[in-house]
């Protein structure tokens, strides 16, 4: 299973009302190894850059979600020419956004479901995207 950057968020900020799903998706997913975009971290900058959310110690916050990966198991994927090319197909054929296209084309390559909160990955029906929403766990 691919986690998307909104799981992630959810399961690091306490304050979040969608943590409990996030944390279910990360709890029972123990069969194989949850997958990371090779894009979630690179978004996760820019929405701290552009103040949605804050980071007041990065540095902390780095061990704190490395330690996050170890223990649930989430590994991170390289970035791959594919999954732009892929991008690009699915961002003008369904007008997602360019990180949306971006995870659903990681999804797309690698055969993995796309764990979001995200309805938009909904339009993709007939793409070969599937969308698990935490909540429905």
């Amino acid at each position: 299973m691919l986690i998307e950057t909104d799981v992630l968020l959810a399961a690091i900020n306490p304050d979040d009302p969608l943590r409990p799903y996030s944390i279910k998706v990360l709890d029972e997913q123990r069969e194989t190894d949850l997958l990371l975009s090779p894009y979630s971290l690179l978004e996760l900058s820019l929405l701290e850059r552009a103040g949605k959310f804050e980071i007041p110690n990065f540095e902390r916050f780095s061990v704190d979600l490395r330690d996050l990966f170890q223990a649930k198991s989430i590994r991170p994927l390289p970035d791959k020419i594919m999954y732009h090319s892929q991008g690009r197909v699915l961002e003008s054929r369904f007008k997602l956004t360019f990180f949306d296209s971006l995870h659903a084309a990681v999804a797309k390559v690698e055969k993995e479901t796309l764990a979001s909160f995200d309805k938009s990955y909904d339009k993709l029906s007939g793409s070969g995207v599937k969308r698990l929403d935490p909540r429905s766990l």
